[in-house]
C-alpha cells in the first residue's frame, strides 16, 4: 500500500512545501483564512505522550500544543501518521480554553457540515482518513499569537518477529516546528503474563533524558523528557518474554453500558512459539516459488524478481526440498519434480535463474496447477510462493475457475501466499487463493523491493513449528472469528485470533495440530471474564479486523450497499475510521457532541449470530430512512420451505432493530438440530438467510 501513501504525501509535500512528513508526528500548517497563500508551518511548543502496553496491545495518548506565531487569523490544516495497525479511538482538539471531543460521521455528512460552518466563522475539527494510517484534520479560524492543542488516542497490536516485541513511537518532529519544543515527554508502562527476558531502547536507551526503571518481573516503565529539544528520531521500545514451549494467551473485554460495542463480549488469542528452536525440531519444508515472467515483467520487476529468487534459494535448508516455477504464455520449471537444497542443487536452480528473461502472456491457471502437482510430504510445511504483476491473459482466466481449480489440485494442505506486484492486478484472485488455502496475500507496490519483501516473507516462515492448527474452546460459544481459519505457526512469528463471546467463565482451550507429522496438543484454563471492563482496545482492534475482512468483500464483489453500510456502521458504532468516514466536532452543540447513527441506504438483514447456535440466536436488520414507517416481518423456514416460526412482525419506524430466536417453533416445541432460512420481507423488499441449529 505503499503507493498510495506516497501519493498522498506528495501532495502535502506540494501544499506545504515539506517531504518528510511520513516519519513525523503531527504537523500543523497555517495561512490566513480564506487566502490563497502558501501554508507555513506553526511551532510545536510542547508535546506529552503515555503509553499503555499490556502484553502486545498499546493504546498511546498524545497530547500536542501549537502556537500560531503570526499576528493574523488563520486556518489550518494538521497533518500526522499512525503506526501501520493503529486504529485511532478518540480525537479531542482545544481552542479558545473549551475542549471538543470528535464523533465518527459518515464521511459526506461530515464534509458538508465542516464546509457549512467554516463559512459562519466557526471552528468545527475534520479528521479524514487519507491512506495508510496518514490522517488529516482541518480547523478554523485560529486567532493570533494564540495556542491550539490537540489530544489523539490511538490503539495497535504491536508487531512481534525472532521472540522480540516492538513498539514504536513516531517522535521524530525534525523540520516540524520553526523552533525547538520547549518541552517533550514520553511515559511507556508495559506489562506481561510472563516474566521479562529484556526490555530495551534500542533509540533513547543510552540518552540521560531517558529512565528505564523495572517495576516487577513483569512489568517495566521508561520515561523520556527534555526542554527546548528537537526530536531527531523516533522512540523504539523493544522486549522480550521468557518461554518455555509453544504458549497460548488471553486478553478480553465485556463492554459497559456506557459503550456502543453492544452486549457480548470481546477476546484476543494468541499462539507463540518457543523461545529457541533446533533444526531437529523444525518441520522440513516443500517449497514452490511460482514466478510471472510475462511482457510486463520486463526491465526493473525482472532484475528485482531474480534477486528475490537467489534470496530464496539462499535461505534453503539441507532439510528443504524445492522447485522454481516461471509461467508466461507457457510454464517452464527448473526441475520435473521437488528436489533437496543440496550445494548441487542450488548452484544449479542460480544459473537457471540468471537465465530468466521476461515474454509472454499470463497462464496463471497452468502454473498453479503444475505448481501444485508436486511431491509435496504429508509430514512436512508445503508452501507454494506465487508472484505476478497482473491478471490472467492465456488458458483460463476466469478468476473464480482459477480459485476452484487450485482448490482442487491441493491435495497436500499447500499453503499459498499470493505476491501481488503493483496496482494492476487482480486482488480477487490473490484474496480468493490465499484464503482458500491457508495464505494470505501480499502486495508489492511500485516502491517496494520484490526482493526485500520476499526475504522478509521467508525469515517469518523460516522454521515451521505447527500446522494445521485448530483451536477449541469447548463451551464457549464463540463468534465472529478474524481471521476464521488460523494459519500455520512458524518460529519468529504468532498466529492471532479475535472474536466474540457469549457467557464468559474459566473454559479449556485446546489447541492441536501437527508437528513433523506427529500429533500435537496444547491445553490450557483461559478466564473469558463477563464483568463489564478489560482492555477496551481489544473491542476496536476487533471491529478493525472485521472491517479489515468486509473491505476485503468489496474488492472481491464492488461497493455493494450492504457491504458499505455494515462498514459505516462498525465504524460509527467502534470510533474507528475509514475511507466512508470522519471524525467531526461541533462547538455549536456543546462540547460532548452526541453520537450520530448513519442507517443504510438499503434495508439489511444481517447474519445471525452466533452461527451455529445453541439455545439461541440474535438477528439484526435495518429499516433506512427513506423508508419511512413499514410493516416488517421476520420468519424461519426449514429447508422443506415449511414455516416454522414467526420472530418479528410490526410496523416500525427507520432504525436498527434485533430478535432474539431460541430455536423453537410457532408451539414452543424444541426444532431438531439443521439448517434453516430466516426471510426479512417489507412490502416488495424480501431477504433472507441460512442459519443453523446444533443440538
Amino acid at each position: 500500500m505503499k503507493k498510495l501513501a506516497t501519493c498522498v504525501l506528495c501532495m502535502a509535500a506540494l501544499a506545504f512545501g515539506f517531504s518528510e512528513l511520513a516519519r513525523a508526528s503531527g504537523a500543523l500548517f497555517v495561512r490566513p483564512l480564506r487566502s490563497n497563500q502558501t501554508y507555513q508551518l506553526m511551532s510545536i511548543k510542547t508535546y506529552d505522550a503515555t503509553a499503555n502496553i499490556q502484553d502486545q496491545i498499546a493504546v498511546t495518548h498524545v497530547n500536542q500544543t501549537f502556537f500560531n506565531h503570526t499576528n493574523a487569523v488563520v486556518e489550518a490544516t494538521f497533518v500526522f501518521p499512525l503506526p501501520e495497525t493503529a486504529v485511532i479511538t478518540e480525537l479531542v482538539y482545544w481552542f479558545n480554553g473549551q475542549r471538543y471531543v470528535a464523533s465518527v460521521r459518515e464521511r459526506q455528512e461530515a464534509q458538508r457540515d465542516y464546509d457549512s460552518k467554516i463559512r459562519r466563522y466557526l471552528d468545527p475539527a475534520l479528521l479524514q482518513y487519507l491512506g495508510d494510517n496518514l490522517f488529516k484534520l482541518n480547523i478554523a479560524p485560529i486567532n493570533p499569537n494564540s495556542e491550539v492543542r490537540f489530544e489523539i488516542t490511538y490503539a495497535e497490536l504491536l508487531p512481534y518477529e525472532f521472540g522480540r516485541v516492538r513498539y514504536r513511537f513516531l517522535l521524530n518532529t525534525t523540520g516540524l516546528s520553526p523552533q525547538p519544543l520547549e518541552r517533550v515527554s514520553v511515559q511507556v508502562n508495559t506489562t506481561t503474563n510472563s516474566a521479562f527476558k529484556s526490555f530495551t531502547s534500542p533509540s533513547h536507551g543510552q540518552s540521560t533524558a531517558t529512565q528505564i526503571t523495572q517495576v516487577a518481573d513483569n512489568e517495566y516503565q521508561l520515561v523520556f523528557g527534555d526542554e527546548n529539544f528537537l526530536p531527531d528520531k523516533d522512540l523504539i521500545i523493544q522486549f522480550e518474554t521468557f518461554r518455555q514451549g509453544v504458549e497460548m494467551n488471553l486478553i478480553t473485554y465485556t463492554p459497559t453500558p456506557q459503550d456502543s460495542f453492544g452486549t457480548d463480549s470481546f477476546f484476543a488469542v494468541w499462539i507463540t512459539p518457543p523461545d529457541s528452536i533446533s533444526s531437529n525440531e523444525a518441520i522440513p519444508r516443500r517449497i514452490v516459488f511460482t514466478a510471472d515472467v510475462s511482457s510486463s515483467m520486463e526491465g526493473q520487476r525482472l532484475e528485482q524478481l531474480k534477486s528475490a529468487l537467489r534470496a530464496f534459494l539462499a535461505q534453503l535448508t539441507e532439510n528443504d526440498k524445492f522447485n522454481i516455477v516461471t509461467f508466461g504464455t507457457t510454464v517452464v520449471t527448473f526441475r520435473p519434480d521437488l528436489v533437496s537444497a543440496t550445494p548441487t542443487e542450488l548452484a544449479e536452480a542460480e544459473a537457471f535463474v540468471n537465465t530468466l528473461a521476461a515474454v509472454g502472456l499470463t497462464n496463471i491457471d497452468q502454473a498453479l496447477q503444475q505448481s501444485l502437482a508436486m511431491s509435496y510430504g504429508d509430514s512436512s510445511a508445503n508452501m507454494l510462493i506465487f508472484l505476478t504483476d497482473g491478471y490472467p491473459t492465456w488458458g483460463e482466466t476466469n478468476i473464480q475457475a482459477i480459485v476452484d481449480s487450485a482448490a482442487a489440485h491441493n491435495r497436500k494442505q499447500v499453503r499459498i501466499f499470493p505476491f501481488g506486484i503493483g496496482e494492476d492486478i487482480s486482488k480477487a484472485l490473490l484474496i480468493n487463493l490465499a484464503r482458500e488455502n491457508g495464505g494470505y496475500p501480499i502486495y508489492i507496490t511500485a516502491d517496494d523491493s520484490i526482493a526485500l519483501v520476499v526475504a522478509n516473507h521467508f525469515n517469518r516462515v523460516s522454521k515451521a513449528v505447527l500446522s494445521n492448527l485448530e483451536l477449541d474452546f469447548g463451551d464457549l460459544q464463540v463468534y465472529d472469528l478474524y481471521p476464521g481459519t488460523l494459519y500455520d505457526l512458524f518460529w519468529g512469528s504468532q498466529v492471532l485470533q479475535f472474536g466474540r463471546y457469549l457467557d464468559g467463565g474459566t473454559y479449556s482451550a485446546r489447541l492441536s495440530g501437527t508437528a513433523a507429522g506427529t500429533p500435537f496438543s496444547l491445553e490450557k484454563p483461559l478466564e473469558f471474564s463477563s464483568t463489564p471492563g478489560g482492555n477496551r482496545a481489544v473491542a476496536r482492534l476487533w471491529a478493525k479486523r472485521k472491517i479489515d475482512f468486509l473491505m476485503q468483500q468489496i474488492q472481491l464483489y464492488g461497493e455493494l450497499d450492504e457491504l458499505v453500510d455494515a462498514i459505516i456502521d462498525l465504524s460509527i458504532r467502534f470510533g474507528i475510521l475509514t475511507k466512508y468516514t470522519a471524525l467531526y466536532a461541533d462547538p455549536t452543540t456543546g462540547i460532548e457532541p452526541p453520537k450520530v447513527r448513519v442507517l443504510p441506504k438499503t434495508f439489511v438483514l444481517e447474519q445471525n449470530y452466533p452461527n451455529p447456535f445453541n439455545p439461541e440466536t440474535r438477528i439484526a436488520f435495518y429499516v433506512p430512512a427513506t423508508a419511512g414507517k413499514t410493516r416488517v416481518t421476520l420468519k424461519v423456514y426449514d429447508v422443506m420451505g415449511r414455516l416454522v416460526a414467526v420472530l418479528f412482525d410490526a410496523e416500525i419506524e427507520p432504525g436498527r432493530y434485533q430478535v432474539t430466536w431460541n430455536g423453537k417453533d410457532t408451539y414452543g416445541r424444541d426444532l431438531p438440530s439443521g439448517t434453516y432460512i430466516y426471510k426479512l420481507q417489507a412490502g416488495t423488499v424480501v431477504l433472507s438467510k441460512k442459519m443453523t441449529l446444533v443440538r
